[in-house]
């Protein structure tokens, strides 16, 4: 289930960036891969909010969102370059 959110994200970023659609569907992309790491990594998060609390969600998300925009921003730049 994870690897399709993951596959969504990279086909979302690729089509802004070939329909010439706003930079910022880069993170709107990112965001969708984090949620597909966080049902493939689901028992580990519960462990995280377990033992840190529930403010270790939000900061988990905001680094995964940074971190998959380093692969969805490649993607959308070399579609902007085929349209």
């Amino acid at each position: 289930m994870g690897g399709i959110f993951y596959l969504v994200g990279i086909a979302l970023a690729g089509y802004a960036g070939y329909g010439g659609l706003q930079w910022y569907l880069i993170f709107i992309s990112s965001l969708i891969m984090a949620v597909g790491y966080f049902v493939i990594r689901a028992p580990q998060i519960y462990g995280i909010v377990s033992n840190d609390g529930i403010m270790a969600l939000p900061k988990l998300l905001s680094i995964q969102i940074g971190m998959y925009s380093i692969i969805t921003a490649p993607v959308y730049f070399i579609a902007t370059a085929f349209n």
